[in-house]
């Protein structure tokens, strides 16, 4: 001992060297390449440490067009789509190298690139996204989503069984040509066909529906493959070797704790116990929790989200005929003092449907549009007949049963304000989800509460949701007119924008809805997790979204606290410098 002690003494470069890493494992890492053949980052933990783990719901199939809202965990992670979006919702390619409009705006070419292999060996085509296509608008196959892509050129045809499978605007020009055909100019269609993920065929016509639902009969075109799944309890992907799209991933495996809505797991219990990487808080009690916690609290990550919570009514038979009426409730609403109550942490006002830093949203110069000022609610409902209530008639406020107790403690404080400050009469409801649907859709709705999320990252999504042929028993001309332009303008995106832009405002401004609050999501992630969708976007939005995470992120070597080659350094640092030192 004493003779290593004196032969470390007088080696200070080769204990620098060590020091600095130069001889440490870590250095033959750098260049390390994982199992599907991504080049791994220098602080990247070994290859059997790249698995991360989550909870997430489990579901009947594993394959996005045959079901949207039955699907399972990892259902985007097997399938290559045409395109992408990155952290910042810019367009990138997926199997699609390029695109572009035809020049009347009417056809949109995708060219593929070559090369790519389903998990099978069978290569990947663009007959593959026509048949896909096809088989979503097939009537048979009963597609839950279906009405998201009716921009396609006869599609409602096809799903009605007006026209055969066949007349579908889709096209496989050649092999590695993709063609899609819309009705009208479409501009915002390449966002839509994010949600492109290829059903195969070859394994649909040997095991039909049941291809996806087990490691032996799935077939993958994307970063990942099925490796285990065991319902309502674990989901194992591992990185797919065949894949030769652009998404490589980092990581060898992604491991799902599966649950069902009836039986919540304690996901964040399970986070502190360092058994899951990621979590999702749901609700105050927890959202405190972390928040009291100094070491949680450096792992919590929020954003205000792309969902409008909002009221609507029936403008066409009931007492909110008169857009004073409505003015008057608008203006009403003190939603800051929900903010401050019932929503407290979890929420921000709301002063229109697009939400802060969705494409034209315009939130602050709308405010004053439907802002609490409770003088100017009282004389509204004056001027349209009603002075302090008198003769208003009774309302329900209709609020559906599969809501968070939060949104029906909301629905009851403002219920109570309106009541207070109008002296009208006002009932809250809790309805039956179908009931309260089949009400919404046919315009039957008095007055609800209800919420609605963004499908794609286009303000053609929740505009044309607000169109007189929608859910919403309202309707504007000039509203309709203007997204109607805007939804075919093919030209600069900044004069769409404005088009936009004056719909909102008559949308706010007539109040055709009642805009309430944006939630604000809460999520935990370790902070051994590294990539580039882990970094605030150009918004200062820091997100995780699934799907481009796990993709993109990697494990670093610090998941178990200090390294152990951090650990023995310091110990020398400690032993030996004062000795080199002198």
């Amino acid at each position: 001992m004493r003779s290593l002690l004196s032969w470390l003494r007088f080696r200070p470069i080769f204990l620098l060297f060590w020091m600095c890493g130069l001889c440490s494992p870590a250095v033959a890492r750098t260049n390390r390449v994982n199992s599907v053949g991504k080049v791994m980052p220098p602080d990247a933990a070994p290859l059997d440490e790249q698995v991360f783990r989550a909870f997430d719901l489990d579901g009947t199939y594993m394959e996005w067009f045959k079901t949207v809202y039955k699907r399972t965990a990892g259902t985007v992670l097997i399938g290559e789509p045409l395109l992408r979006t990155n952290r910042n919702f810019d367009l990138i390619p997926g199997a699609a190298e390029r695109w572009e409009a035809s020049p009347d705006g009417l056809t949109w070419t995708f060219h593929l690139r070559r090369g790519m292999v389903w998990s099978d060996g069978r290569p990947l085509t663009a007959h593959d996204y026509a048949y896909t296509y096809r088989r979503a608008a097939d009537p048979d196959n009963a597609y839950d989503f279906e009405w998201f892509f009716r921009p396609i050129k006869n599609w409602s045809d096809v799903v009605g069984r007006r026209k055969p499978v066949s007349a579908l605007g889709v096209q496989a020009i050649d092999e590695y040509t993709f063609a899609v055909t819309t009705e009208a100019p479409a501009p915002y269609l390449p966002m839509l066909l994010q949600q492109s993920w290829p059903s195969p065929k070859q394994a649909i016509d040997k095991y039909g529906d049941a291809w996806s639902t087990s490691p032996e009969t799935s077939v993958s075109s994307g970063p990942f493959l099925l490796k285990e799944w065991r319902r309502n309890d674990l989901l194992i992907l591992a990185a797919n070797p065949h894949y030769r799209g652009p998404e490589k991933p980092y990581l060898e495996q992604i491991i799902y704790r599966l649950y069902t809505p009836m039986a919540m797991p304690q996901i964040l219990a399970t986070y502190e116990a360092d058994e899951i990487d990621f979590a999702a808080i749901a609700g105050q009690a927890a959202l405190g929790r972390v928040k009291s916690d100094p070491h949680l609290r450096s792992q919590l990550h929020e954003f205000v989200d792309y969902i409008t919570m909002y009221l609507t009514m029936d403008t066409y038979h009931t007492v909110f005929k008169d857009v004073r009426v409505r003015r008057a409730f608008a203006h009403a609403i003190d939603r800051n003092a929900l903010m401050k109550s019932v929503l407290r942490d979890i929420a921000v006002p709301a002063s229109s449907m697009l939400a802060p830093g969705f494409p034209a949203a315009a939130s602050e110069q709308l405010r004053p549009l439907q802002d609490y000022n409770l003088p100017l609610a009282r004389r509204f409902l004056a001027e349209a007949g009603y002075p302090e209530g008198r003769g208003f008639p009774a309302v329900e406020l209709w609020v559906r049963n599969r809501e968070s107790e939060q949104m029906r403690s909301a629905a009851e404080a403002i219920q109570a304000m309106i009541s207070q400050t109008l002296h009208v009469r006002l009932e809250v409801r809790v309805i039956e989800s179908k009931t309260f649907m089949d009400a919404l859709n046919t315009h039957r709705l008095p007055l609800a509460l209800l919420p609605y999320s963004y499908d794609y990252y286009d303000a053609s999504n929740l505009m044309t949701l607000w169109l007189s042929n929608g859910r919403h028993a309202w309707k504007n001309d000039l509203f309709e007119r203007l997204v109607g332009q805007a939804n075919q303008f093919m030209g600069p995106w900044v004069e769409r924008e404005r088009m936009y832009r004056k719909a909102e405002r008559l949308l706010v401004s007539d109040v055709g809805g009642i805009f309430l609050w944006h939630p604000v999501t809460s999520q935990v992630w370790k902070p051994y997790l590294k990539g580039e969708e882990l970094v605030p976007n150009r918004a200062g939005l820091l997100a995780w979204r699934g799907g481009r995470q796990e993709v993109t992120i990697y494990v670093t070597n610090d998941r178990h606290g200090r390294s152990s080659r951090f650990s023995l350094l310091t110990w020398l640092r400690r032993v030996f410098l004062p000795a080199t030192d002198h």
